[in-house]
């Protein structure tokens, strides 16, 4: 090639380059875009069409669904009712503003009757609760309530700190009238927050929710208190009662001679003593432990504790009075082998422990020949060894020769004898016992709030 030719190729060549960066600079001035989140297109770093990556938005396969844990629905009064749903977020850095919902109602027959639906907000990371207020349900009778989600709103990364807001409540009062919560609640950040939505769940001695509330705090300043309450129009089913802690207990039952006083084919009173002891026995809680001790001349366990409530019913059934030897009454032992029982493997470090003794008479053993009270004292002496180990003593006396005096001397205190004139009165000493045994645990209240933005 010719010098002359290269050099209209050079010069050709540097026209087109420059023709070419001034093409690119007009199409990047005029035509291009920088990538956004809001464009339509995946571009950038995205993971999807305008979200992942750099983008506030994220991508519906990044997140998770709020899980629900459960749906009821509750009559408020009449044939009004409030549906709600109990949930949680598991996406601890997103939020979503906008969640569309329907809740179906059921009735017995899990027949539709009723549809609600709704527009939620979703914080990020915590439980929550969907509420339904004022559903007119008349001539139906709801059963069950479903919550199913129909569509999200785009999830926000979200990780901004929440202010921490904190809650105190009181117990639940006028049950019987118009039951009431009250409570107050912290803002001790340097944030104002608009608007809380607080919600209150009431829970029996099984955690079934049996009542539901809402209500709102608005312009909840920074460094402030403001006060709240939760009302019900009529009192609800407070629901399975349960104990504050579970028993476990000795039946310490006498079966000296004098327990056929009354007659001999069947014994009596030992007869019907057996037969209220069993009955005591099956109106334990399923969780609760019994042991039976029996004491004439000499002590005997005649069952170890057990939630086994049919063993224990064995053992008082399988108790018997002998006829060829005179029974004397060892009240020192039947306290000694209750202790020792309450002090055994069996017994649990969370319950409460009591010995339930019955007799009808005075001690007459162990003796001493030279200390003629000695029967008593030495059943006083154990008796204190036993309180002072936290056992609770409940003494019943049967019939009109046992000595109140005495037997109050080894209960916890006075108030934990019981006179029985008669062995008819007996299952009513066994319900009255039973009530104190059990302290009643208060229904759980449980607040929790959703700050709305």
């Amino acid at each position: 090639m010719s010098w002359a030719a290269r050099r209209r190729l050079i010069y050709g060549g540097i026209a087109v380059l420059i023709v070419a960066i001034i093409s690119s600079l007009v199409f990047w001035k005029v035509f291009y875009s920088a990538p956004t989140c809001t464009d339509g297109f995946r571009n950038g770093d995205e993971k999807g069409v305008d979200c992942g990556g750099s983008c506030r938005n994220l991508c519906t396969s990044d997140t998770l669904k709020p899980i629900v844990f459960w749906t009821k629905i509750f009559n408020i009064s009449g044939d009004v009712y409030t549906v709600v749903s109990y949930l949680e977020n598991p996406n601890i850095t997103s939020s979503n503003s906008s969640v569309k919902y329907k809740f179906k109602i059921y009735d017995e027959n899990n027949k539709i009757i009723s549809t609600k639906e709704g527009v939620t907000s979703v914080p990020k990371g915590k439980k929550f609760a969907i509420f339904e207020n004022n559903l007119y349900l008349k001539g139906v009778q709801p059963k069950t309530a479903e919550l199913e989600f129909l569509s999200f709103g785009p999830w926000i990364k979200d990780i901004a700190v929440e202010p921490k807001l904190n809650i105190k409540n009181s117990t639940l009062t006028s049950t019987s009238t118009v039951p009431r919560i009250t409570g107050t609640i912290t803002n001790d950040t340097l944030d104002n927050v608009e608007q809380v939505e607080l919600s209150v769940f009431v829970l029996d001695g099984n955690e079934n929710v049996v009542a539901v509330g809402r209500t709102y705090v608005d312009n909840l300043l920074k460094r402030t208190v403001q006060d709240f309450v939760f009302t019900w129009p009529k009192p609800f089913n407070l629901g399975v009662e349960s104990c504050l802690a579970p028993l476990d207990i000795v039946l310490a039952l006498d079966k000296s001679g004098s327990m056929r006083s009354e007659g001999l084919f069947p014994p009596e009173p030992f007869t019907t003593v057996t037969k209220t002891a069993k009955n005591f026995i099956k109106n334990l809680k399923s969780n609760d432990q019994v042991g039976i001790v029996s004491f004439g001349n000499n002590p005997k366990t005649e069952s170890s504790l057990s939630t086994n409530k049919e063993t224990s019913s064995l053992a008082v059934y399988s108790l018997f009075l002998s006829t060829t030897t005179a029974e004397n009454t060892n009240i020192t032992g039947g306290l000694t082998n209750g202790l020792d029982e309450l002090k055994s493997s069996f017994a649990r470090a969370d319950s409460k422990k009591a010995i339930i003794l019955l007799t009808d008479g005075l001690p007459t053993l162990p003796v001493d020949p030279n200390n003629i009270d000695f029967p008593s004292t030495s059943a006083q002496d154990m008796a204190k060894i036993i309180k002072d180990f936290g056992v609770d003593i409940y003494t019943i006396g049967l019939g009109k020769n046992v000595s109140e005096v005495f037997l109050k001397s080894i209960s916890k205190d006075d108030s934990h004898y019981f006179y029985a004139p008669t062995k008819e009165t007996l299952n009513d000493i066994y319900s009255r016992i039973s009530s104190r045994l059990c302290e009643k645990k208060p229904n759980v209240i449980n607040v929790i709030y959703k700050i709305i933005k």
